[in-house]
């Protein structure tokens, strides 16, 4: 299950994520495409969640959490990068290093909700 779950953040963030989306995430200033971005993960990680017969009261906790910490940690890297520019320009090491803090973060999230999934 974790290996799907992350397989659905990866569609979720890289496949499934238009252009305005984008934009969004790169100022963190228009909330509204990156709550649709985060309702996409949410979505995803609902479907495997009910896939894997986990039960509602839980599924729709995690899911929640899902929602949350994608929508807050996509909104605050793009608040830092519009704060600070030089972590917008992917030239430059510090952008892939708070890009790579992001997937790190989402990545923590995704681990807890599988270990959450079958523990709570």
């Amino acid at each position: 299950m974790l290996i799907i779950l992350l397989f659905c953040h990866y569609l979720a963030d890289f496949c499934f994520t238009w252009p305005a989306m984008i934009r969004a995430k790169s100022d963190g200033h228009t909330l509204w495409p990156i709550l649709q971005h985060a309702l996409i993960h949410t979505v995803l990680v609902a479907i495997c969640l009910a896939i894997w017969g986990i039960r509602w009261k839980l599924l729709v906790m995690l899911s929640i959490l899902e929602l949350l910490t994608h929508f807050l940690i996509d909104w605050g890297k793009g608040r830092l990068s519009a704060r600070f520019p030089f972590l917008s320009d992917n030239k430059r090491k510090p952008y892939w290093m708070l890009f790579g803090f992001d997937q790190f973060l989402h990545i923590s999230v995704i681990a807890f909700i599988w270990y959450g999934s079958f523990t709570f």
